[in-house]
């Protein structure tokens, strides 16, 4: 049909819509998702790749893969402009939360480059045993795992352009599975914990019907979603919110369009970095609130919603783009890799949980949900033992990536940047095995590598 104005992306966008009020719908009707939290995003997600391969729906996954893209940047943009609140609890104090803090940057970081280290150990064996594929292929374990579909997006786009064919689809794929391993054994992770006795159960006699089935009933209506900072006779305060959200978005562009008149062109790959540059943005962007006496102005609740909000679009709109037709055809390796990479995550963060002394069964499971999914997802299975967030682990969470970034950004560089670099395989193979070796250090110089607590 013939329209005045383009509306491809927007119709794109209301799809998105569709399938997420009908995911909320199955998890309020279904059980088994009720039993293993399966948000509504993923599940709508699921819902629309179904119509979507089934050719029932006339977009192009462009649309979705450019909506994922955007959102997700958004939802870092809109972390960095989120101030931390309070922990109401945390043993040891501030001096317990940082070193919870730590012990959970350095275990995400680690991971992620013991993710990328197996990937090359698991395409150097499918080589062997006859299959082609890029390396790149392997190492959308990190990049779907630990990064999430975003990220698997990005850089994902940047090797289709490099000539890695299907590269988007392949990447998304990893980043499903990787949501089914936080969400399907996750949940059971949690109720071993709680049958064995190493963590108590959030609330006693189960989940409450509105954390199971996913909405508030009237009389459970409580909660709000933010503190209005504007009065809405002048502007709304949630477009105030939203509108800092793309002031720094704007900002970031215009550092990526500095950056390309001084050092010339931007690689595809550079823009798989744009979400960094964001966060980082948006920091600054809230320091100076802060400095200027106005960082009350940008409300954390209402950040944290907007965040919530692009994540789940993020999620259901990456599902939507994945073909199947590509998943089938390289099915072997991917179900290699990434059941083989699923299980090795599940092993390191028992181990290293269990060594961590205090709330370590919490961290651990939050930690569990950040390397198979999001940071959403960590919190999801968080909410399971701890609902009102009483312990600092929450708070801990906002801050862990600060010690995470480093191995993050070292493993990415590497990913990204090796093969314009010339290195070979052993090379990037020795750089993961550094970094992992020096997140182990850590953890045993600051004394978070201990002996079995639970």
């Amino acid at each position: 049909m013939k329209t005045p104005f383009e509306m491809s992306h927007v119709l794109a966008f209301g799809f998105c819509g569709l399938v997420i009020l009908v995911g909320v719908l199955l998890r309020a009707k279904i059980k088994f998702l009720q039993n293993y939290l399966v948000p509504s995003c993923m599940i709508g997600g699921l819902l629309g790749m179904a119509l979507m391969n089934l050719k029932l729906i006339p977009l192009g996954e462009e649309f979705f893969q450019a909506i994922a893209y955007h959102f997700f940047i958004l939802s870092f943009i809109s972390i960095g402009l989120t101030r931390g609140e309070k922990a109401t609890e945390g043993e040891g104090g501030g001096r317990g939360v940082l070193r919870g803090a730590l012990w959970m940057g350095l275990i995400n970081g680690a991971s992620m480059s013991t993710q990328a280290l197996l990937a090359c150990l698991l395409v150097l064996g499918l080589w062997a045993a006859g299959f082609s594929m890029p390396l790149e292929f392997g190492l959308f374990l990190p990049l779907g795992f630990t990064q999430g579909p975003g990220q698997a997006l990005a850089i994902g786009k940047a090797w289709e352009a490099g000539g890695f064919a299907d590269a988007v689809t392949i990447g998304l794929a990893f980043a499903a599975i990787g949501f089914f391993f936080a969400l399907f054994v996750g949940v059971p992770l949690i109720n071993w914990g709680v049958r064995k006795g190493y963590v108590k159960p959030g609330v006693a006699g189960g989940l409450p019907d509105f954390f199971r089935k996913g909405y508030y009933r009237q009389e459970e209506q409580t909660e709000t979603m933010g503190t209005m900072t504007t009065h809405p006779g002048n502007v709304d305060p949630l477009a105030f919110q939203a509108g800092v959200v793309g002031v720094v978005y704007g900002a970031t562009y215009l550092l990526y369009f500095a950056l390309s008149r001084v050092v010339g062109p931007l690689s595809d790959a550079a823009w798989g970095f744009f979400f960094f540059f964001g966060l980082m943005v948006g920091l600054v962007a809230r320091l100076g609130f802060q400095k200027a006496g106005a960082g009350h102005m940008i409300d954390p609740r209402t950040q944290t919603r907007i965040t919530g909000f692009c994540v789940d679009i993020l999620v259901a709109s990456t599902l939507i783009a994945v073909k199947l037709s590509v998943v089938w055809e390289y099915i072997v390796p991917l179900l290699v890799i990434a059941l083989v990479g699923g299980a090795w995550t599940t092993v390191y963060m028992l181990y290293f949980g269990r060594r961590c002394e205090g709330h370590g069964f919490e961290r651990m499971i939050v930690q569990y949900g950040c390397n198979t999914g999001t940071v959403s997802t960590g919190l999801v299975l968080l909410r399971v033992v701890d609902p009102d967030f009483k312990t600092s682990v929450a708070f801990e969470t906002g801050l862990y990536s600060i010690f995470a970034t480093p191995f993050i950004l070292g493993t990415m560089v590497v990913i990204v940047y090796s093969s314009k670099w010339g290195l070979s395989l052993y090379q990037q193979m020795g750089i993961y095995l550094g970094l992992i070796c020096v997140g182990l250090i850590l953890l045993k110089v600051f004394g978070l590598w201990r002996k079995k607590q639970w």
